[in-house]
């Protein structure tokens, strides 16, 4: 199983979800820096309404997921290691006969 394709894909199905839920959101965002530092607020608060939130929380549902198999994968691929050996039909430099 090779967990860079599953993770290509996870990638583009969150950034393509994300992108589509916070591209037509309404909001602000609020910074306040106080000493000492417990008194420091970050605020965010944003609406997304319509099509992006029903056709962006699915793709980014489908790109966990994607994520959490290329996680199974590459930690099957890990600890199972390599099966095949080499080919009997390959040929390589020890095989070819020494000609003079």
């Amino acid at each position: 199983m090779r967990a860079d394709r599953w993770l290509i894909a996870a990638l583009l199905f969150l950034v393509g979800g994300l992108w589509l839920i916070f591209a037509w959101c309404h909001g602000n965002v609020g910074l306040s820096v106080a000493f000492p530092a417990e008194g420091t607020k970050l605020g965010i608060d944003f609406t997304s309404t319509g099509w992006p939130v029903m056709v962006g929380l699915p793709l980014v549902f489908v790109g966990l997921v994607l994520m959490l198999l290329a996680l199974i994968g590459a930690f099957i691929t890990l600890f199972r290691g390599s099966e095949a050996g080499p080919e009997e039909d390959s040929i390589t430099r020890l095989k070819i006969p020494f000609d003079e």
